[in-house]
């Protein structure tokens, strides 16, 4: 096992002895074994324990083996205990997800002194999570199971099976912890280690090894399979300021467009289902939504958006002085010869037209201005729609008011109200800061 547990740490990491390891041990026959592997080794390494206290006395009992473990081979040791319950109330998150992210986020604070962090996920694990999977509805990626490298992260015991594992334990008279909850069948993970890869087993006595090889296969073709993914969003999704344009047209000439929009569209959390809709029904001004975005039908493409608090935030100007805090103001003499531009990040208004307060506001609903060289008043929501403004630029479009006036959609149009006539002698050059 040892020469095993050699070659697979030069697979994952090369000259093993070149580095430090950050072992996360909770007192189980399987990271307890990982750990006595590294001390037999030679390699340098520290021990990382969570106590999260699920288990009543169990939990502390674990707590006491590995600090026991860590003073018997004089090994550097991490302790943290977190109240988890506690913590996973009101979070969103099963007990087992807030446990393993606590577990992840505190192993990634204090592993930065150390070059690899490792776990003791065993073939066993592999093979329960594949069939986990299967079960609840996975693509290739689930048939992958668990990485042996994970960035920073490794997990060489991988290459042993639980029995093996066991076995090399008692060989070694090392003590371990039993987690009674492992036999509770009415936990998934727990029915199909004992009751379902037992049966399995009947049918191919080799099924974890058969499964160590598919999982390697697998994972090469998911590589494979990634790296045209990757191409294919690169030729049709790009970023902007406000989220992603997917270019429809780009999508529609892939023979396999259903799959390739949903490879991209779950990163943003959508699930197979808003697919199969969007197949159906791709009106443009149609809204689809998922826990973290949304994404709108745009004639030619499809715009992908973070949410964003519906916050308006105000801004109350009472003077020159304050205005000049959030735009450059200049003041000019009108006169022959005089001329200005028409970009419409500039606002040129007749100073005596300037009054204040002024308020810089996001439009709303019912909003309704009288647009510089348009004739009569107009709905800001219908100016919106004239000039193809999309509903993700709308959301930062904000109008300088002074009551119930419009002077400015900022980066847009100035009023017609305000503009600068025969009668005019001086004048405000308002200009957004963002633009000068």
């Amino acid at each position: 096992m040892m020469q095993r547990f050699g070659r697979e740490m030069e697979r994952l990491v090369g000259t093993s002895g070149q580095y430090r390891y950050l072992l996360a041990v909770s007192g189980g026959a399987d990271s307890c074994v990982m750990a006595l592997l590294f001390r037999e080794a030679g390699l340098d390494f520290a021990i990382a324990h969570c106590n999260f206290h699920l288990r009543g006395a169990d939990s502390d009992r674990d707590m006491e083996l590995v600090r026991a473990l860590a003073q018997q081979w004089d090994v550097p040791l991490f302790i943290e205990e977190f109240d988890t319950l506690a913590l996973q109330q009101g979070s969103g998150l099963s007990v087992e997800m807030m446990a393993r992210q606590l577990r992840y986020d505190w192993f990634a604070k204090i592993g930065e002194d150390f070059d690899y962090i490792v776990t003791a996920h065993h073939a066993n694990d592999a093979a329960e999570t594949v069939l986990l999977n299967l079960c609840r509805g996975t693509g290739l990626k689930g048939l992958t199971a668990i990485p042996a490298r994970n960035g920073r992260i490794i997990r060489p015991m991988l290459a042993f099976t639980a029995r093996e594992i066991r076995d090399y334990a008692a060989a070694h008279q090392l003590a371990y912890a039993v987690d009674c909850t492992n036999a509770d069948v009415t936990i998934p993970r727990n029915r199909v280690r004992h009751k379902v890869i037992p049966e399995l087993e009947q049918i191919n006595p080799a099924l974890l090894d058969t499964f160590a090889k598919n999982r390697t296969i697998f994972q090469k073709q998911y590589h494979f399979y990634q790296k045209h993914i990757e191409n294919c969003k690169k030729q049709c999704l790009s970023c902007t300021k406000d989220g992603y344009v997917l270019k429809k047209n780009l999508l529609e000439s892939d023979p396999d467009r259903e799959l390739l929009l949903y490879e991209i569209l779950k990163d943003f959390g959508f699930p197979y289902a808003i697919v199969e809709q969007l197949g159906r029904n791709s009106q443009s001004g149609r809204q689809y939504f998922s826990p973290t975005h949304t994404l709108v039908v745009n004639r030619d493409e499809y715009l992908i958006q973070p949410h964003r608090e519906e916050v308006d935030n105000e801004e109350v100007f009472q003077d020159l002085d304050a205005l000049r805090c959030r735009f450059r103001v200049e003041c000019a003499t009108w006169g022959p010869g005089s001329r200005f531009g028409t970009d419409n990040h500039t606002l040129y208004i007749p100073a005596e037209k300037l009054r204040f307060p002024l308020v810089l506001r996001h439009w709303r609903e019912g909003d309704a201005f009288y647009p510089l060289g348009a004739r009569g008043r107009q709905k800001v929501s219908d100016f919106f729609t004239d000039h193809k403004i999309d509903r993700f630029a709308k959301q930062r479009v904000q109008l300088l008011c002074h009551g119930d006036d419009i002077l400015w959609l900022v980066g847009l149009r100035s009023s017609e109200k305000f503009k600068i006539d025969s009668q005019t002698t001086q004048y405000y050059i308002i200009t957004d800061y963002g633009n000068v």
